[in-house]
C-alpha cells in the first residue's frame, strides 16, 4: 500500500495558515466562550417533541447499561467509571460518545430501567465536560448532534423524573442553545453549520420562542440550504453519505413545522425534494452507497430507514453535473462515476484524488469498488484511502490525480487539498447496444503533461461493460516516458482466476463474468479493501499495466457469461 500514500510538501505552510486563520476568525466571531455568557431564562417546559428515524437496537441498550460504549469500531468498557472519565480510545470513539445519538437505543429499549441509566448518563455530562466549554464535547457539529439527540428523546429522559434534574436537562439546553447561536456567526458554510442551522430551527420551534427568533432561525437554515444543496440534490462535499445524514436531520425538523402549526419553509421542503432522488442515485442495489470522497462509513440502514420516508419515489437522473457523478443503468447492472473535480477548501476535509473512478454491480454483486474508508477512522489509513490507487482509476507514474496537505493540532487531523483536476470535460457515448460517456481531465497536466480521458460504456443487456483509457499529450512533441497502471479493484466477496486470455471473476451469488484487455495482459494483485465493517480487509485487484508513449490506449470489458 506504499504507493497508495501520496500527500505532498510544498505550500504545507500555507495551507497550515490558512486554517489557523480559519480558527481565529471563528473564535473572534464567536467572542470569548465564557460561560456565563451562556447562560439566561431557562424555558419552562418543551412544547414539542421531533420525532427520530435513525434505526435503533435495544440490544444495545443492554451493552450501555453494563458499561461496553462501542463507537466507530471501537468499544470501552468502563466498569465503575464514568464513561466520560475513560479516555477515548479515538477521536470518531470521542465524537460518538458526546453526540449522544445512542439515546435512540436506550428509548427504543423504552423500560424504566432504560430511562433512568439515560438520566445517569446525561447527569455524568452535565457533571463533567458539560461544565467547562471546551473540548471535544463543545465543537459545533458534536453539539448540535447531542442538542438534537436530547430534544428527540426527552419524553423518554424525563419521564418518572425528579424536578432537580428536569431543571437542570432544561437550564443545560437552553445554555447549549445560546451557545450555537453565538458560534454560528463564525463558522465557515459547511457541513458543520448546517447541522448547527437544523438545530436552532428545531430550538425555535421546541421551546418557548419569539416569532422574531422563529422567523430567523428558519431563515438562517434556508440561506445554508441554498447555499450546500445543488439544485440536483447533491451537498458541495460530494460525500454521498451527507446526504441520509442531512435527511435523518430534515425530515423530523419538516415535521415538528407541521406539529407546531407553522409553514414549513419553501427551502427545506425543496431541499428535501432533492436530496431523496440524489440518495437513490448513490445506492447499488444491495442498498450499498458508492464509495467516493469518504463514503463508506454510512450504515445502510440509515439510507432505507431515511427512503421510508419518501412518498414521492422520485427517481434520479442520470447525470448530476453540479455534483459531479454519471449513473448508468441497464437492467440489473448499475455503474457510478465520479466526473467532477475534488473538493477545495472546508467543505474539502473528505475530498480524495478519485476523477474518473467508478464502481459496477450487477444485481446484488458489487463487483468493482473503491476503497472506501476505514470505518474505525485511524488516521493511518486516512493518506491511502485518499489516494488515486485506492480508486477504479488510472494512475500514472505511483502519484495521484490530486495532493493534499496534513498537518496535526492535538489530537485532530485537518487535510486540504492542495492541487488537483481544474478542467473536468464530459459528452455522451451511445452505440445501438449501449449507453455511456466519456470524459477527461487535467489532474497529471502539472507532473506529466497529459491528459487522462476514459470512456465507458453499459450494454442494454446489462451484462457487458466496455470501457478504455488513454492518454494524450498536451503538446504535440510530448515525447517523456511514463509508467500507467489501470486499476480494478473487487469487492472482497468476489474471486478472480486466470483461464486462458481472460481473467474469470466468480461472486458468492454464482455470476459469473470474465475480464480481458485489447494488446494488454491483465495482472491480479492483492489489494486492502478498506471500509470492510471490522476494519481494512485484504481482496484482489485487477491492474493493466502500460508505458506511454508506447502504447496511449488500453480497451478493456467485462462480460457476463
Amino acid at each position: 500500500m506504499s504507493s497508495l500514500s501520496n500527500i505532498m510538501k510544498p505550500d504545507y505552510l500555507r495551507v497550515g495558515a490558512e486554517l489557523v486563520l480559519e480558527r481565529i476568525n471563528s473564535r473572534l466571531q464567536a467572542g470569548p466562550l465564557w460561560w456565563f455568557r451562556f447562560v439566561g431564562r431557562t424555558s419552562e417546559r418543551l412544547l414539542f417533541t421531533p420525532s427520530c428515524i435513525r434505526p435503533s437496537d435495544p440490544l444495545v441498550a443492554r451493552d450501555i447499561y453494563q458499561g461496553r460504549f462501542t463507537f466507530s469500531g471501537r468499544t470501552v468498557e468502563t466498569g465503575a467509571t464514568s464513561v466520560f472519565d475513560v479516555e477515548a480510545p479515538s477521536p470518531a470513539w470521542e465524537n460518538g460518545l458526546h453526540s449522544f445519538r445512542w439515546l435512540r437505543h436506550l428509548s427504543a429499549a423504552d423500560t424504566e430501567l432504560a430511562s433512568e441509566n439515560a438520566r445517569a448518563l446525561i447527569d455524568g455530562w452535565l457533571n463533567g465536560p458539560g461544565k467547562r466549554i471546551i473540548g471535544v464535547s463543545w465543537e459545533a457539529d458534536i453539539c448540535a448532534a447531542r442538542l438534537i439527540a436530547w430534544l428527540q428523546h426527552a419524553p423518554f429522559i424525563l419521564r418518572n423524573s425528579e424536578h432537580s434534574f428536569y431543571r437542570r436537562f432544561l437550564a443545560s439546553i437552553n445554555k447549549q442553545m445560546r451557545y450555537l447561536r453565538a458560534f454560528a456567526r463564525g463558522c465557515q458554510d459547511d457541513l458543520k453549520l448546517l447541522k448547527v442551522r437544523i438545530a436552532l430551527a428545531m430550538c425555535s420551534l421546541v421551546l418557548t420562542s419569539h416569532d422574531k427568533t422563529r422567523t430567523r432561525a428558519a431563515r438562517n437554515l434556508e440561506y445554508q440550504l441554498k447555499r450546500q444543496i445543488y439544485t440536483d440534490g447533491g451537498h458541495v462535499s460530494r460525500n454521498p453519505d451527507a446526504i441520509a445524514d442531512i435527511l435523518c436531520e430534515l425530515l423530523p425538523l419538516s415535521q415538528l413545522y407541521i406539529a407546531a402549526s407553522k409553514p414549513v419553509p419553501s427551502e427545506l421542503l425543496r431541499a428535501i425534494d432533492r436530496l431523496f432522488p440524489m440518495l437513490r442515485f448513490f445506492r447499488h442495489a444491495d442498498g450499498s452507497i458508492a464509495q467516493f470522497h469518504g463514503a463508506g462509513i454510512g450504515d445502510a440502514d440509515i439510507s432505507a430507514a431515511v427512503l421510508r420516508h419518501d412518498v414521492t419515489n422520485g427517481q434520479p437522473n442520470g447525470i448530476a453535473n453540479q455534483s459531479g457523478y454519471q449513473k448508468l443503468v441497464e437492467n440489473d447492472a448499475v455503474v457510478i462515476a465520479d466526473i467532477g473535480r475534488p473538493v477545495a477548501g472546508y467543505n474539502g476535509v473528505k475530498t480524495h484524488a478519485s476523477t474518473l473512478a467508478f464502481e459496477f454491480s450487477s444485481g446484488r454483486n458489487r463487483l468493482i469498488v473503491n476503497a472506501g474508508v476505514d470505518r474505525l477512522c485511524r488516521d493511518v489509513y486516512d493518506a491511502p484511502a485518499r489516494a488515486t490507487a485506492a480508486h477504479s482509476a488510472l494512475v500514472l507514474d505511483d502519484k495521484s490525480s490530486a495532493q493534499f496537505a496534513v498537518f496535526s493540532s492535538g489530537r485532530r487531523r485537518h487535510t486540504r487539498l492542495l492541487r488537483g483536476p481544474t478542467v473536468v470535460e464530459t459528452q455522451p457515448w451511445k452505440t445501438e447496444n449501449g449507453e455511456g460517456f466519456s470524459a477527461r481531465h487535467n489532474g497529471y497536466l502539472p507532473t506529466s503533461g497529459l491528459w487522462h480521458e476514459r470512456g465507458i460504456l453499459l450494454a442494454h443487456s446489462g451484462r457487458r461493460l466496455d470501457g478504455y483509457d488513454r492518454l494524450t499529450p498536451e503538446s504535440a512533441i510530448h515525447k517523456t516516458s511514463h509508467k500507467a497502471d489501470i486499476r480494478f479493484h473487487l469487492h472482497p466477496s468476489i474471486q478472480v482466476a486466470e483461464v486462458g486470455d481472460y481473467l474469470q471473476i466468480k461472486t458468492d451469488r454464482g455470476e459469473v463474468w470474465q475480464f480481458s484487455a485489447v494488446n494488454q495482459k491483465p495482472m491480479i494483485e492483492q489489494s486492502i479493501f478498506l471500509a470492510g465493517i471490522s476494519g481494512p480487509i485484504y481482496n484482489w485487484q485487477i491492474v493493466i499495466s502500460f508505458e506511454y508513449p508506447g502504447v496511449d490506449s488500453v480497451k478493456w470489458r467485462f462480460e457476463r457469461i
